[in-house]
């Protein structure tokens, strides 16, 4: 264990109770100055501690902590069923995690979740940014019997989720572009990036990962210059409770109950409802459709019910795209 988790440890396992720093320092074999620097990190990380002189320290709540028992108390256990729920502080990335997980755990439907991501994924290589203490970075390891040009389902799925258990925790209303990306006051607050691994003898999912990166805070030391105009969060001021957690266990939990019936797209009708492109003229930024862009741009007319984008281009034809990206444009 760091001096952070060790110090963390036996402030909870105090309780009510003050530890002063040298009591803490003694135990875990470190200097007062340690004990210090992992206090300011834990309050950096959403720890609410009460530091009083001649008496020590206590954590006066818990409300940003996030853990795999933090979440797991708000998890539906009749839907999510028999799920691995796994926490580190940090890794590479949560899909690299469950790839890595899965080669030695097949078959166990599993969620990856971080404090922090060293390398979080996006679309086309991209990074995603996550600091610690901000943000909700995860990954749903999944084993579904299906093929490979159904992965667009599961990706609309988990963004009208998102959505969803943003709306249950915060009530914020929060808004869908095509077909990846979850946004908040004209900003991008949420992600998701899909992969997946296909069989060689039918063609059908191995499994099926599905990351997801949420900004619930503002980033403590603000976001990188690329995407400081583009990039938001939800959340002007730390909350009471711990809603990080509720709203990952909120997300876990609509997903798999839509995952559960494949049958069930009513999600799908949430996602249009949420979708921030119908109606707009957007520009095509898609691989394949050369064609198509030559032609400009396109009027939005639609999601169909295959998750695919409905569009116009300016001849009068019509078209569906089943992948890749478009920009709002003002036509």
């Amino acid at each position: 264990m760091s001096t952070k988790e060790q110090v963390l440890a036996l402030l909870k396992s105090s309780g009510n109770n003050y530890l002063s720093g040298q009591e803490i320092a003694d135990k875990i074999y470190v200097s007062r100055a340690a004990v210090w620097k992992a206090i300011k990190t834990l309050e950096k990380e959403g720890y609410v501690i009460d530091a009083i002189t001649n008496r020590g320290y206590r954590i006066k709540t818990e409300s940003q902590s996030i853990s795999a028992s933090s979440i797991t108390r708000y998890l539906n256990m009749d839907i999510v069923g028999n799920m691995d729920v796994l926490y580190l502080a940090n890794v590479d990335s949560t899909n690299e995690w469950a790839k890595r997980y899965s080669s030695d755990n097949y078959g166990r439907v599993s969620v990856m979740i971080a404090d922090s991501q060293t390398k979080g994924k996006g679309r086309k290589g991209r990074d995603f940014y996550s600091p610690a203490g901000t943000g909700i970075y995860m990954s749903l390891l999944l084993y579904p019997e299906s093929m490979p040009q159904q992965s667009a389902i599961y990706t609309c799925m988990m963004a009208d989720c998102v959505c969803e258990a943003i709306k249950e925790i915060t009530g914020i209303d929060t808004q869908i572009k095509w077909v990846n990306d979850i946004y908040y006051q004209d900003k991008k607050i949420a992600g998701i990036l899909t992969e997946g691994i296909t069989s060689m003898e039918d063609g059908k999912l191995q499994y099926l990962i599905i990351g997801v990166g949420i900004n619930i805070y503002k980033p403590y030391d603000g976001f990188p210059e690329d995407i400081n105009k583009s990039a938001g969060f939800l959340l002007d001021t730390i909350a009471k409770e711990d809603v990080r957690s509720r709203i990952c266990a909120a997300v876990i939990n609509r997903f798999m109950s839509c995952y559960s019936d494949p049958m069930d797209r009513s999600f799908i009708e949430g996602y249009r409802a949420k979708s921030m492109l119908i109606g707009k003229y957007v520009k095509m930024l898609t691989p394949g459709h050369d064609k198509k862009m030559s032609k400009g741009y396109a009027l939005v007319l639609g999601v169909d019910d295959d998750c695919h984008l409905c569009i116009r281009y300016e001849d009068g034809t019509e078209d569906t795209l089943s992948c890749g990206e478009v920009s709002v444009v003002k036509y």
